[in-house]
Order: structure tokens, then C-alpha cells, then sequence
């Protein structure tokens, strides 16, 4: 059974502070944020949750593909934008997996990482923010979230995909 995250963002109920928003994950969207000096909110990773980081222009290919195959994985930008990552479940990946990922720039979160989430502030500064907030839908399995990522990254053209 899959991890169910119910929310659609950003959401008026979802408050206008950092501790509103960190309660608004945990309660509502399902996933275990926690506050950090009163205003930082951060995710650690492990148990049902992974994470995967990969170049922004493949993640602008990725959302809507995993959308399209009804597994919509919540994403997020990095300050500046270059980066994006998804959240998933569990993962696995193996090294020949990981050989793979390594050319087109997307990388496998490793268990007991934090992942910082957006918060009123972040967003409004433009930093870390939600491309796709969480969703309703289970977080989709790793492994097919990292099939389609490297299926998109073969069709597309050579240098396009960005700063690995």
C-alpha cells in the first residue's frame, strides 16, 4: 500500500506561516515535514519516501508525462531553478541504474536526507517552491518514476537537458 498525500496548493488553509505549512504537510498531504529554527521546513527521507533530483528541463518533461500515466509526483524547484526534485516512494536504485542516471544529471536521494520543502517564505523569495504541489494520488513507485525520467532523457536531443 502506497503512501497517500491529499493536497492541492497552495492552499488557502494551508496558512500563511511556516509552522501553518508544516502542519498542513503532516496533516493534510500525508508527509512527515518538520520545522527547523521556527522556519525552515525539511523532510527526511527514508521508510516510504525517496526523492529524486534531476536537471529542471527533463523535470519540465517528466511532470506532465507522470501526470499523463496518472502517477503524479509532487515536485520542486531549487533556488535558481536549474534543479528540480520529485518525491517518491521507496527506492532502490542499483549501481547499474544509477550508472545510467549519472550522465543525464538526475540523482537518487539517499535514505536519512532532507529534503527542504517550500515554506511562505521561500516561495514568496522565489527560492525552494512547489512546480507540482502534492496531490490526492500516491506517491509514484521510484523505480517508475526513474524509467520514464530516463526514457524522456533518450528522446531528447544531445545538450539539451542541462548542467549535470
Amino acid at each position: 500500500m502506497g503512501m497517500s498525500v491529499v493536497c492541492f496548493g497552495p492552499p488557502a488553509s494551508a496558512g500563511d506561516t511556516p509552522a501553518r505549512w508544516c502542519e498542513y504537510y503532516l496533516a493534510t498531504c500525508g508527509l512527515p515535514a518538520q520545522l527547523v529554527d521556527d522556519n525552515r521546513i525539511v523532510l527526511r527521507l527514508g521508510g516510504l519516501l525517496g526523492a529524486v533530483t534531476m536537471p529542471a528541463a527533463l523535470g519540465r518533461k517528466v511532470a506532465p508525462s507522470l501526470r499523463v500515466r496518472a502517477m503524479p509526483a509532487p515536485a520542486l524547484a531549487h533556488p535558481g531553478g536549474q534543479r528540480w526534485t520529485f518525491l517518491s516512494g521507496p527506492g532502490s536504485a542499483t549501481l547499474e541504474h544509477m550508472a545510467a542516471l549519472v550522465p543525464i544529471g538526475v540523482s537518487v536521494v539517499g535514505d536519512n536526507a532532507l529534503v527542504v520543502l517550500p515554506s511562505p517564505e521561500t516561495e514568496a523569495l522565489d527560492l525552494w517552491r512547489w512546480v507540482d504541489w502534492p496531490t490526492r494520488a500516491d506517491l509514484p513507485a521510484q523505480a517508475a518514476l526513474l524509467a520514464t525520467t530516463r526514457a524522456l532523457a533518450a528522446s531528447m536531443p544531445p545538450g539539451s537537458i542541462g548542467e549535470p
